[in-house]
């Protein structure tokens, strides 16, 4: 017989046996929450790398992101508290996590068609419905956890408010690490791809470790392995031909800290092109064979620096882009300085485009930070620091050219390339940007590429030249060694100078709604990017 000494034991031993499991529970249950929050923060920064590159990063695909997000985990938010109260067990927990993570994992095998049918719908609905469809199943399905795990974690004699605020605080924790992982390591080191893989393997993980340690199903484990074989499959560059029998290559894709970077072939016949892509937007091209420019700005831009400054000794480039024109001012014995915020576009350009970093001073940093800083004068300063969908507001201000101003020699001038909209469109930010100049600099000349004279309304590029003092200009230089088709372009290009009405706003420091007021223009250039690119390289 068991004596009434040994079953109060064995039942004191249960007890603490129960106690123990139901810790164990709660605190894997914090840990979960914690692992949620981060992916919910993973998966909102890298849907601006998902959808970015064929939709942009301006404001509009921002707020479709940001919309998505808060509608998703509102409702997961309500539905989890619903479904908590009616099938409150850690089970059914797990498996909405699981299923969390089929979501996620499919992300990279649905945006092809999604963003391929989004895309006609035009920017904003196209960039608002591939949100929805790609992010908006898993992060509703992840709202549904906080609720959840408040309901499994509550305790006796533990109140429901410090609960949920424990929870939550936990939960945002979570979120703030995800933040911060994805944006500073992850991202510049895994690529977007490989991140989303990875995000799914933590919520496959998360559930199988609960089935095989508390449940004791240990062949549960073997979910973690569908996500973690997508690690070990190598990614396949697109690579279509056209109908006329041009052959579109990607031949490098990589993101980095800045944005998504391409380099694209095109071939037919004996010719063949090669472009520097940045968000899917030109940031230069060249003539593979003979390595001569293809994008017409990069020579307006020499033709101005010879015109507005000639035996020009040294030049300072803002926004290094394929590389091309430091290479082309070498030509004429001028010293060109480079400065560059992303590392992974000198890299580029030095492997794809031939750009010789060795031959110049080049400064890994923010435009405005190098400006502040003391340093030597440069007779030409060329800004093109624009990735065509948001205009770098803290670079195009009267401080910001005045910094411009306090580095240019005696007679030096500011050039800047700049998108705008043939004379069919709206001129109020080159407007803008031309009276900003004029309160800096005495003399303000515009000059636009020959598409600014069509009926049709047209993205363009506008050339400005910013100096002080009466001089000479010598017009009609055009290089020896031009890319033959531009030739006659180029000797034009002194003809197009034009006139802009002046603007009372300037930009400043302190209000400058440049994104606001060209939002349209962008909205434009990067449906002209789209329409002329094809598919598989803007969706990759």
């Amino acid at each position: 017989m068991v004596s009434g000494a040994q079953k109060t034991r064995d039942s004191a031993g249960a007890g603490k046996g129960a106690e123990r499991s139901r810790t164990a529970v709660g605190a894997y249950l914090v840990f979960t929450a914690f692992l949620s929050g981060a992916v919910v923060m993973v998966i909102e920064l890298l849907g601006s790398r998902v959808i970015g590159p064929p939709f942009g990063v301006s404001l509009f695909v921002w707020t479709s992101l940001i919309t998505v997000a808060l509608v998703s985990l509102a409702l997961g938010y309500w539905f989890g508290g619903k479904l908590a109260d009616r099938r409150s067990s850690c089970g059914f927990l797990f498996a909405i996590i699981l299923l969390a993570g089929a979501f996620v994992l499919s992300i990279p095998f649905m945006k092809g068609v999604v963003i391929g049918k989004a895309v006609y719908l035009g920017l904003r609905a196209g960039s608002l419905a591939s949100s929805a469809l790609l992010f908006g199943p898993p992060l509703f399905l992840l709202g549904m956890v906080s609720p959840y795990t408040v309901k499994l974690y509550m305790r006796e004699g533990m109140g429901v408010g410090r609960t949920v605020g424990w929870l939550y605080a936990v939960s945002t924790f979570g979120s703030v690490t995800g933040t911060v992982l994805t944006g500073f390591l992850l991202i510049p080191n895994l690529g977007v791809n490989n991140i989303i893989y990875l995000s799914a393997f933590v919520l496959f993980g998360v559930s199988a470790a609960y089935w095989a340690f508390f449940t004791r199903k240990p062949l549960a484990v073997a979910f973690m392995a569908l996500p973690a074989a997508f690690f070990f499959i190598p990614e396949e560059l697109p690579s279509v031909t056209r109908p006329d029998g041009t052959s579109v290559s990607v031949v490098m894709s990589k993101d980095s800290p800045y944005g998504q970077i391409k380099v694209v072939d095109y071939s037919y016949g004996e010719t063949r092109y090669r472009e520097f892509l940045l968000e899917n937007i030109i940031q230069g091209a060249i003539d593979v064979p003979t390595g001569l420019p293809i994008s017409k700005y990069t020579y307006y831009a020499e033709q101005l620096a010879m015109t507005y400054g000639p035996g020009s000794e040294r030049a300072l480039v803002i926004g290094l882009g394929s590389g091309i024109l430091p290479k082309r001012f070498g030509q004429y014995g001028i010293s060109t300085d480079v400065v560059e915020i992303d590392r992974e576009v000198i890299e580029t350009a030095e492997q794809y485009f031939s750009f010789e970093p060795e031959k110049h001073r080049i400064f890994v940093q923010d435009g405005r930070y190098f400006l502040k800083s003391p340093g030597e004068d440069y007779d030409i300063i060329f800004l093109d620091a624009f990735s065509g969908d948001t205009p770098p507001s803290h670079l195009v201000s009267v401080e910001s050219f005045g910094l411009m101003k306090k580095r240019l020699s005696d007679g030096g001038v500011l050039l800047i390339n700049f998108i705008g909209e043939s004379r069919t469109g709206s001129h109020d930010v080159p407007s803008m940007l031309q009276s900003t100049l004029k309160r800096v600099f005495s003399h303000v000349d515009v000059y636009a590429s020959s598409g600014y004279f069509s009926d049709t309304p047209q993205v363009v590029n506008l050339l400005f030249a910013a100096y002080d003092g009466e001089r000479e200009l010598a017009g009609g230089f055009v290089p020896e060694n031009a890319f033959p088709p531009f030739v006659e372009d180029l000797q034009g290009l002194y003809s197009r100078r034009i006139s802009l009405e002046g603007s009372g706003l300037l930009f400043t420091d302190d209000y400058n709604p440049i994104d606001f007021y060209d939002l349209k223009t962008r909205e434009r250039f990067r449906e002209s990017m789209i329409s002329s690119t094809d598919s598989a390289v803007f969706i990759h």
